[in-house]
């Protein structure tokens, strides 16, 4: 499943492309991947902006003409994000059904997004194609079909219970040390790698990104989280955020789907010290890595390191 850092990269590389460009039309192709419960319409649509909240991507909509449609390059965002949490509160005051839609991405397991530069044939697994005004598409793309996409009246997203409820933004300034102290004696008696996955407590940390930051903080997955110290849970909130931003920085981690907007994979595969090495040697130390399942989920780590 794609995590934070590839979300992330997904945003980047489509907002660099595709802000401020005309959706001409929306087609779907198998109707339960695009959910409309406010019969949205499908048709003449401005991406304003693309937003990423955990590992949601957010796409503000707004209604337009595109004979009259007068773009000015100089308002395109850069890069870089504000991974506060306030950078996700719109003021919708001014907006409407009629004017603009929220459409939200849940790329879940084997979801993709991907630019065409020009119209083609659907890919096997297209499953929704966004008809760009410049001649091209954006493609949803997803192999298991369990992403979803879906279009909200402006503030109904927050009526989807699974994005209402994330918790704060690794990288965001909420997620300070005494939160993640407090949130580890809120869910004492889970194993701390379940609550780096639970995305109520931390949004957008999944697998791969909760095994690199135990191996960093030297804790071992299946530990309580209401047994480590707070002195561990200072140095693992700092290794969160270490491993997030250099993930992002290597445009996330690549093995088998996960590809950016423009078919690129990533390179923080080659950065992994426990994720996917069982039966190798720890880098660090050499003890065999070894892979249990915790919270559900394969776990890798180094029985040596990590306490």
């Amino acid at each position: 499943m794609p995590e934070l850092p590839e979300v992330e990269t997904i945003r980047r590389t489509l907002i660099d492309k595709i802000q401020n460009k005309f959706i001409e039309e929306i087609i779907c192709y198998h109707p339960d991947v695009l959910v409309n419960p406010d019969d949205i319409s499908l048709k003449n649509w401005l991406i304003k902006d693309i937003r990423r909240r955990g590992k949601y991507l957010l796409f503000d909509l707004e209604k337009a003409n595109p004979d009259t449609l007068n773009i000015n390059s100089d308002n395109i965002l850069k890069n870089d994000t504000d991974f506060s949490d306030n950078n996700y509160s719109t003021n919708y005051s001014d907006r409407t059904a009629e004017n603009s839609c929220v459409m939200m991405v849940h790329l879940r397991m084997t979801g993709k997004l991907l630019l065409e530069e020009s119209i083609v044939e659907p890919a096997k697994h297209t499953h929704v194609r966004f008809v760009l005004s410049n001649g091209g598409s954006l493609d949803f793309n997803d192999t298991r079909r369990f992403g979803r996409v879906t279009l909200f009246s402006p503030g109904d997203e927050y009526n989807d219970h699974g994005f209402a409820t994330l918790g704060p933004e690794p990288l965001g300034d909420d997620f300070t040390a005494d939160y993640l102290i407090n949130t580890c004696k809120r869910y004492g008696k889970s194993t701390i790698k379940g609550v780096l996955l639970n995305q109520q407590a931390i949004a957008g940390i999944g697998n791969i990104y909760a095994d690199e930051s135990l191996f960093r903080a030297g804790i071992i997955p299946n530990r309580k989280a209401g047994e480590i110290s707070q002195s561990k849970i200072k140095l693992l909130r700092q290794k969160i955020r270490e491993v997030i931003a250099e993930a992002i920085g290597h445009r996330g981690t690549s093995f088998r789907d996960y590809v950016d907007g423009l078919g690129n994979k990533g390179f923080f595969q080659l950065q992994l010290a426990v994720y996917q090495k069982d039966g190798k040697p720890c880098a660090s130390c050499g003890t065999t890595i070894e892979k249990i399942k915790v919270a559900g989920r394969s776990t890798h780590f180094c029985p040596h390191c990590q306490k």
